[in-house]
């Protein structure tokens, strides 16, 4: 798997500011959303309210097997209940120890911040009876992490992008549908801003 440097570049310049002290390039947003929303998969489950019962089907023959009742299809992530999807796990595999050794520490943080993609992240803050690790190995381990996409730095210091496409804690769906919406948006606001400047300068 290439460096995430080389992954992301295209597409994110103007999220991209100066880089920080240890060279990484730091985001206003988070730069993995798009390809997150790619490849996020949803299915739909059957929820009943009350005493309804649910009418079950053989759903190769039409048959009715049991039950009868109402019932509505909720469109969900089929992977919502997991923590670390497969792009993740094949990122993890490609660690060395200093990164195995900080992604243990940010796979515990991401417990502590549900449907969020940013997490803060310092060696200050590190129980060290949990995860004992010293200071330059957290530091190499912070930038093996960055450049194989698990986080990026923003402009808040040690606030961090997680990459949803590698591991996220919640409804990752219903995450992506919000970004899709807020893109959406914005679009629409900056075409009609284009349009106007056209139309000035037409004038």
């Amino acid at each position: 798997m290439e460096d995430c440097d080389n992954n992301i570049a295209k597409g994110n310049e103007t999220l991209s500011l100066r880089k920080s002290r240890r060279g990484l390039p730091r985001y206003t947003k988070n730069p993995f959303l798009q390809t997150t929303s790619n490849n996020t998969k949803s299915g739909s489950r059957r929820i009943t309210t009350g005493r309804d019962r649910l009418l079950v089907i053989n759903e190769d023959t039409g048959e009715q097997l049991a039950g009868a009742g109402f019932f509505q299809w909720q469109e969900v992530d089929k992977t919502q209940f997991l923590k670390l999807y497969i792009n993740g796990v094949k990122a993890l595999t490609e660690l060395t120890g200093a990164g195995t050794k900080v992604f243990e520490i940010l796979y515990r943080t991401v417990q502590d911040f549900k449907d969020t993609d940013r997490v803060f992240l310092a060696y200050e803050l590190i129980d060290q009876e949990i995860v004992k690790i010293s200071e330059s190995t957290y530091y190499r381990g912070m930038k093996e992490l960055a450049n194989k996409g698990f986080i990026a730095e923003t402009t808040v210091q040690n606030s961090y992008f997680i990459n949803p496409d590698y591991i996220f804690n919640g409804d990752r769906l219903s995450f992506v549908k919000s970004y899709i919406l807020t893109e959406s948006k914005s679009n629409v606001k900056n075409t009609k801003k284009h349009a106007i400047e056209g139309l000035k300068q037409q004038a």
